[in-house]
């Protein structure tokens, strides 16, 4: 049936207005749908770009993470921190980025990597910073790191190649679209014409983004190459039949070729001639490994070009690149870092072979009091071998009883003060032996320079010195007393020769009488003398100590010796202040100094010379000074003049006469009355000899306790070695209504605690004759000042407080310098506890 026009034109209107809508509406859902692709493609290319920058970040921090562990310098060290902080901003520029499915997990995965590695990057910066270059080489080196690195590469260049599918996929698509589009718009002819040319429009606009994401991964390409060719490793990339592809400029360097010399040659090329036939082998057999294989840690030797061999690190992976399958070998040379491990091992053993040869026991012992080092007599004397004193305390080594009797040394050095005494133990073998042990503590550094981290100890042998000291004592004893007797007769029968019992003597005869006279009385001198220093050295010398006045035993001196001075033509002159001034002595030890240094003193000096005896103060303790105007004592003298049998020169024994004893004899006899005996002395003018002694004080009353906390002011006694700090502290005191003492030594502070009664006392640690740790211990077990409250005031203070036994009981500790108001205020808690105490 044949329409009319009309109809037919209709018809024709209506299927040419459908053709054109069907045409419309399906070149626009197809143009949507190729624009959607692009879309997608250009997400895809942005994600790609984004991985590239990601990686090339990641390689930055690695690069300026290896030079700086390598250089250690600041400047390297800012620029990996500054990396560090931009590879952080690319991780979180990736965690914005919106995937789905297997991608997004890849991304997440690769950002946990990244992270996971940024993080031993921070440990091997901080071993760097802690323990050395070695360290951080050795963690870096280790598994983790290297199996993280070949995670992170297996799954970048899965991802990449993942996307350039995608990419792939999306180009093939959009071609399949634009036929589609150009076969639609054949199809609707003219009216289809301006959606064609709309459609050509949005297709070159998208091409020309294309063209510009291409552009950007170029260069994001050529980034990539530049990173590789500044990274400090060398990078060898190899086919599958071993011909090398490329190789960086480290890599270059390191083996002394050009890239034109390298490119298309095999790689074992790189190796010694007697390892490259089984190189070959070993690199032919990676090809039958899984796709993303990774191997680190493979120890080979290197050849450069001029054929010098270098050991060098080694790690193997893979990738592909269009479809083909690459080898890349990551290269190190390790000859600085095996040289310094093998000069520190030598150093090492030079040191421990140095002092296993030294017959003394030599350890160094951590503030946890655990061996970190020992010698070979350690293990001898304990009988154990060596990994079973290493990290071990001293405590587990030594035994709670053994330890016991040793702590407070330890504490002491842990405290930072060099300590010196003596110990006996029994060996392994069961051998009784003796030793003189020294601790030396040693502070840290950087952050713990004022800390004390540990201390050396020295422990020498002297159980063969002792044995053969109590024999010499023993014979000089026996001999000494065995000499006594005979002289004894002799002396006596000279005296009545010469006094004329046999008859008047020849004048001859009576010259060779008092020779043998005198000599007999200095040999009875000696005999004395050495009696005495045996006596002083066993501890058998008896001491009568009485508090006496000193002026009186001087007079007396001095009268004793007037006889002798006047021999050599030598004037002696006393001088001393009115007030009585009396110390704890033995009157006939104090006689026995006096008369040794006088004697010296008129042996010395020149005819009609003077020597000047001297009584007073100094430094809250009295004074005794005998001064010549003689030749003074010659300067390389000085350090032995205390020795026993010491001269100047041996002339001097035959011109001056002295057995060199009695210098050595007036020093121990000072100290054993609690004083101090030293000199001065200057060549051509003369020389000073004095000694210090604590000044007695009458003891108060039996009530004088109860004016500690009664009308009286609170007195307090000051135990501080500087004078002008003691000063401050007791005007501090004063000004709050304390009474104050000052004592600048030990000793004195004892005398004082045994006169007086005291609300509290404050302790410098550092004192010159004895640690003031040692004196509050001694305090403690005194029932007199068991309860004192003690306050520590020292520099120490704080370090002293950590290693500090529990009985020491010490009230408060400051630190120097002093805050006035926490000293008072720690004083006036002290004063009132133990008023409290007293109360109860």
């Amino acid at each position: 049936m044949k329409l009319p026009f009309r109809a037919t034109i209709t018809v024709a209107l209506a299927l040419g207005l459908l053709l054109m809508i069907l045409s419309v509406a399906t070149s626009y859902l197809t143009i949507n749908a190729m624009l959607e692709d692009k879309r997608e493609e250009e997400k895809i290319q942005g994600k790609v770009l984004l991985l590239e920058h990601l990686v090339s970040q990641f390689k930055t921090t690695e690069s300026l993470q290896w030079r700086y562990l390598l250089t250690f310098s600041d400047k390297d060290l800012v620029s990996y921190q500054q990396a560090r902080a931009g590879m952080q901003q690319a991780l979180r520029t990736a965690s914005g980025v919106q995937t789905t499915g297997s991608g997004s997990e890849s991304l997440l995965r690769l950002q946990d990597l990244i992270n996971r590695r940024i993080g031993l990057m921070d440990l091997d910066v901080a071993a760097r910073q802690q323990a050395g270059l070695d360290a951080a080489v050795a963690m870096m080196g280790n598994d983790v790191n290297r199996q993280l690195h070949e995670e992170i590469e297996t799954l970048v260049n899965r991802i990449k190649s993942s996307e350039k599918q995608n990419l792939e996929q999306s180009e093939r698509q959009n071609l399949r679209t634009a036929l589609t589009v150009r076969l639609l718009i054949l199809l609707s002819g003219l009216l289809s014409l301006g959606l064609v040319g709309w459609t050509i429009l949005a297709a070159m606009r998208v091409q020309a983004k294309n063209r510009r994401i291409q552009a950007e991964l170029a260069d994001s390409e050529a980034m990539s190459r530049a990173i590789t060719e500044s990274m400090a490793d060398g990078v060898v990339t190899a086919t599958q039949e071993g011909a090398i592809v490329n190789a960086n400029r480290a890599a270059r360097h390191l083996f002394g070729y050009k890239l034109k010399e390298l490119v298309e040659h095999p790689v074992a090329m790189l190796l010694p001639a007697r390892y490259q036939m089984g190189f070959t082998a070993f690199f032919s057999a990676l090809a039958e490994r899984p796709v993303g294989f990774k191997e680190s840690g493979t120890l080979v030797r290197g050849q450069r070009r001029d054929g010098t061999e270098f050991p060098v690190n080694v790690s193997f992976g893979d990738v592909t690149v269009r479809g083909q399958r690459l080898f890349t070998a990551i290269i190190r040379d390790v000859t600085e870092s095996q040289r310094i491990a093998e000069a520190l091992r030598d150093s090492e053993e030079q040191l421990r072979q140095l002092t296993d040869s030294v017959p003394a026991l030599i350890a160094y012992v951590d503030k946890e009091q655990r061996f970190e080092f020992h010698n070979k007599a350690y293990e001898e004397v304990f009988g154990l071998p060596r990994e079973k004193i290493d990290g071990k305390t001293m405590l587990e080594i030594m035994g709670p009883e053994f330890y016991a009797q040793i702590r407070p040394h330890v504490e002491e050095a842990l405290a930072g003060y060099a300590v010196r005494y003596e110990r006996e133990q029994t060996t392994a073998g069961g051998e009784r032996r003796e030793y003189v042990m020294s601790y030396f503590p040693r502070y840290g550094e950087g952050d713990e320079q004022d800390k004390v981290v540990g201390f050396f100890s020295l422990g020498t042998d002297v159980t063969e010195l002792k044995r053969i000291d109590r024999m010499k004592s023993e014979f000089v004893s026996t001999v000494s007393h065995e000499l006594r007797t005979p002289l004894t007769s002799i002396r006596g029968s000279l005296g009545l020769v010469s006094g004329g019992i046999a008859g008047v003597l020849p004048d001859k005869a009576k010259g060779l009488v008092d020779i043998a006279k005198t000599n007999c009385e200095r040999l009875i001198r000696l005999i004395n003398d050495i009696l005495d220093s045996e006596k002083i050295e066993s501890g058998k010398m008896p001491f009568n100590l009485q508090p006496l006045e000193l002026l009186p035993l001087l007079e007396r001196a001095v009268a004793d010796n007037e006889g002798f001075a006047a021999q050599h033509k030598v004037k002696l002159v006393l001088q001393s202040p009115r007030q009585p001034l009396r110390a704890c002595v033995d009157s006939d030890r104090l006689l026995q100094v006096v008369t040794n240094l006088l004697s010296n003193a008129i042996k010395f000096s020149p005819a009609e010379g003077t020597v000047l005896i001297l009584l007073g103060r100094h430094a809250g303790r009295l004074r005794v000074e005998v001064s010549d105007n003689g030749p003074g004592i010659p300067e390389e003298f000085r350090v032995r003049i205390f020795q026993k049998f010491s001269q100047a020169d041996s002339s001097d024994t035959r011109q001056k006469g002295g057995t060199g004893l009695g210098l050595s004899i007036a020093r121990a006899l000072v100290e054993r009355m609690d004083g101090t005996l030293d000199f001065k002395s200057k060549v051509n003018v003369g020389t000073t000899f004095f000694f210090e002694l604590p000044e007695w004080r009458e003891a108060p009353p039996v009530t004088a306790p109860m004016s500690l906390y009664g009308v009286d002011r609170p007195r307090v006694l000051v135990c501080e070695e500087d004078p002008d700090v003691a000063q401050l502290i007791g005007m501090m005191l004063d000004r709050a209504g304390f009474d104050a003492d000052m004592a600048h030594t030990t000793a004195q502070a004892r005398d004082y605690l045994t006169m007086e009664f005291y609300a509290a006392m404050t302790v410098d640690l550092k004192q010159p004759y004895e640690n003031g740790m040692d004196l509050i211990r001694s305090l403690r077990q005194d029932p007199r000042t068991s309860g004192l409250a003690v306050v520590v005031v020292s520099v120490t203070a704080a370090e002293a407080r950590l290693y500090a036994g529990e009985s020491v009981a010490v009230f408060d500790w400051l630190e120097k310098p002093i805050d006035e108001q926490r000293l008072l205020d720690s004083v006036q808690r002290a004063v009132k506890s133990r008023r409290a105490s007293a109360n109860a």
